[in-house]
Protein backbone atom coordinates (compact mmCIF):
# COMPACT_ATOMS: atom_id res chain seq x y z
CA UNK A 1 0.00 0.00 0.00
CA UNK A 2 1.37 3.40 -0.69
CA UNK A 3 1.99 6.48 0.73
CA UNK A 4 -1.50 7.71 -1.26
CA UNK A 5 -3.72 4.84 -0.01
CA UNK A 6 -2.77 4.91 3.36
CA UNK A 7 -3.26 8.84 3.61
CA UNK A 8 -6.59 7.98 2.12
CA UNK A 9 -7.35 5.55 4.72
CA UNK A 10 -6.37 7.99 7.55
CA UNK A 11 -8.78 10.92 6.00
CA UNK A 12 -11.59 8.25 5.46
CA UNK A 13 -11.20 7.40 9.39
CA UNK A 14 -11.38 10.62 10.41
CA UNK A 15 -14.31 11.33 8.27
CA UNK A 16 -16.14 8.48 10.18
CA UNK A 17 -15.40 9.30 12.71
CA UNK A 18 -16.27 12.97 12.82
CA UNK A 19 -19.87 11.37 11.54
CA UNK A 20 -19.97 9.05 14.04
CA UNK A 21 -19.74 11.76 16.59
CA UNK A 22 -22.19 13.58 15.08
CA UNK A 23 -24.72 11.15 14.77
CA UNK A 24 -24.04 9.96 18.72
CA UNK A 25 -24.72 13.68 19.99
CA UNK A 26 -27.49 14.02 17.46
CA UNK A 27 -29.48 10.75 18.95
CA UNK A 28 -28.46 11.94 22.63
CA UNK A 29 -30.27 15.39 21.19
CA UNK A 30 -26.87 17.38 22.60
CA UNK A 31 -28.19 19.43 19.20
CA UNK A 32 -25.42 22.33 20.01
CA UNK A 33 -23.20 19.71 20.15
CA UNK A 34 -24.56 17.82 17.31
CA UNK A 35 -23.81 21.05 15.59
CA UNK A 36 -20.45 21.78 15.86
CA UNK A 37 -19.83 17.80 14.86
CA UNK A 38 -21.99 18.31 11.91
CA UNK A 39 -19.66 21.21 10.64
CA UNK A 40 -16.35 20.06 11.30
CA UNK A 41 -17.73 16.79 9.37
CA UNK A 42 -19.07 18.48 6.18
CA UNK A 43 -15.93 20.41 6.01
CA UNK A 44 -13.74 18.07 6.16
CA UNK A 45 -15.83 16.30 3.91
CA UNK A 46 -15.94 19.00 1.21
CA UNK A 47 -12.30 19.44 1.51
CA UNK A 48 -11.84 15.68 0.54
CA UNK A 49 -14.05 15.85 -1.82
CA UNK A 50 -12.43 18.85 -3.14
CA UNK A 51 -8.96 16.92 -3.46
CA UNK A 52 -10.23 14.41 -4.76
CA UNK A 53 -11.65 16.51 -7.84
CA UNK A 54 -8.86 19.01 -8.08
CA UNK A 55 -5.43 16.56 -7.56
CA UNK A 56 -7.02 13.15 -8.19
CA UNK A 57 -9.55 13.19 -11.22
CA UNK A 58 -7.15 15.24 -13.53
CA UNK A 59 -4.94 11.97 -13.19
CA UNK A 60 -7.46 9.51 -14.14
CA UNK A 61 -8.41 11.48 -17.47
CA UNK A 62 -7.23 8.71 -19.68
CA UNK A 63 -8.79 5.84 -17.83
CA UNK A 64 -11.73 4.49 -19.45
CA UNK A 65 -14.86 6.21 -18.12
CA UNK A 66 -16.76 3.23 -16.35
CA UNK A 67 -13.63 2.90 -13.76
CA UNK A 68 -14.10 6.46 -12.76
CA UNK A 69 -18.51 6.92 -13.12
CA UNK A 70 -19.07 5.26 -9.94
CA UNK A 71 -16.90 7.69 -8.34
CA UNK A 72 -17.98 10.49 -9.46
CA UNK A 73 -21.39 9.56 -8.67
CA UNK A 74 -20.45 8.98 -5.19
CA UNK A 75 -19.43 12.83 -5.04
CA UNK A 76 -22.35 13.92 -6.53
CA UNK A 77 -24.64 12.01 -4.43
CA UNK A 78 -22.80 12.83 -1.75
CA UNK A 79 -22.63 17.11 -2.54
CA UNK A 80 -26.49 16.64 -3.36
CA UNK A 81 -27.04 14.74 0.37
CA UNK A 82 -24.79 17.54 2.39
CA UNK A 83 -27.60 20.29 2.31
CA UNK A 84 -30.42 17.66 2.39
CA UNK A 85 -29.31 16.80 5.79
CA UNK A 86 -28.06 19.86 7.04
CA UNK A 87 -31.96 20.58 6.26
CA UNK A 88 -32.46 17.92 8.21
CA UNK A 89 -30.72 18.75 11.34
CA UNK A 90 -32.54 22.20 11.40
CA UNK A 91 -35.65 20.66 11.44
CA UNK A 92 -35.04 18.32 13.84
CA UNK A 93 -33.20 21.35 15.79
CA UNK A 94 -36.57 23.26 15.18
CA UNK A 95 -39.07 20.69 16.24
CA UNK A 96 -41.63 21.08 19.19
CA UNK A 97 -40.86 17.01 19.81
CA UNK A 98 -36.43 16.45 18.49
CA UNK A 99 -37.07 12.71 19.64
CA UNK A 100 -39.95 12.05 17.20
CA UNK A 101 -38.49 14.32 14.49
CA UNK A 102 -35.30 12.67 14.56
CA UNK A 103 -36.62 9.08 14.46
CA UNK A 104 -38.95 10.41 11.00
CA UNK A 105 -35.31 12.21 9.37
CA UNK A 106 -32.83 9.04 10.55
CA UNK A 107 -32.82 7.32 7.02
CA UNK A 108 -31.59 10.42 5.59
CA UNK A 109 -28.80 9.81 7.80
CA UNK A 110 -28.37 6.26 7.56
CA UNK A 111 -28.08 6.88 3.66
CA UNK A 112 -24.98 9.52 3.58
CA UNK A 113 -22.68 6.58 6.21
CA UNK A 114 -23.92 3.92 3.56
CA UNK A 115 -22.93 6.23 0.79
CA UNK A 116 -19.58 7.03 2.67
CA UNK A 117 -19.07 3.67 3.15
CA UNK A 118 -19.24 2.42 -0.58
CA UNK A 119 -17.00 4.95 -1.74
CA UNK A 120 -14.56 4.15 0.68
CA UNK A 121 -14.30 0.24 -0.83
CA UNK A 122 -14.58 1.93 -4.53
CA UNK A 123 -11.92 4.14 -3.56
CA UNK A 124 -9.82 1.33 -2.04
CA UNK A 125 -10.56 -1.49 -4.43
CA UNK A 126 -9.93 0.74 -7.71
CA UNK A 127 -9.12 3.89 -7.66
CA UNK A 128 -5.99 4.35 -5.71
CA UNK A 129 -4.54 0.89 -6.53
CA UNK A 130 -5.22 2.12 -10.49
CA UNK A 131 -2.91 5.38 -8.98
CA UNK A 132 -0.31 3.39 -7.63
CA UNK A 133 0.31 1.78 -10.63
CA UNK A 134 0.64 4.70 -13.00
CA UNK A 135 2.14 6.90 -10.79
CA UNK A 136 5.96 7.51 -9.72
CA UNK A 137 6.70 7.06 -6.10
CA UNK A 138 7.50 10.40 -6.15
CA UNK A 139 4.45 12.08 -7.48
CA UNK A 140 2.34 9.28 -5.00
CA UNK A 141 4.14 11.44 -2.05
CA UNK A 142 3.32 14.73 -3.19
CA UNK A 143 -0.08 13.72 -3.25
CA UNK A 144 -0.11 11.78 0.09
CA UNK A 145 1.78 15.09 1.27
CA UNK A 146 -1.26 17.34 0.19
CA UNK A 147 -4.18 14.88 0.86
CA UNK A 148 -2.51 15.16 4.57
CA UNK A 149 -2.26 18.86 4.41
CA UNK A 150 -5.91 18.68 3.33
CA UNK A 151 -7.21 16.32 5.97
CA UNK A 152 -5.11 18.26 8.66
CA UNK A 153 -6.47 21.64 7.79
CA UNK A 154 -9.85 20.35 8.08
CA UNK A 155 -9.27 18.74 11.47
CA UNK A 156 -9.09 22.61 12.79
CA UNK A 157 -12.24 23.97 11.50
Amino acid sequence: MSLLSSSNQRCHRLLDRQYQDFLESLTALELEQAFACWQRFRNSLSKHIEFEETHVEPLTEAWEASTLTLIRADHSILKRLLPRLHQAFETIAGAPAPRSELVRQLDEFIKLRNVLQHHDLRENEHLYPLLEKQLTAERLRELAQAMDAATDSSRET
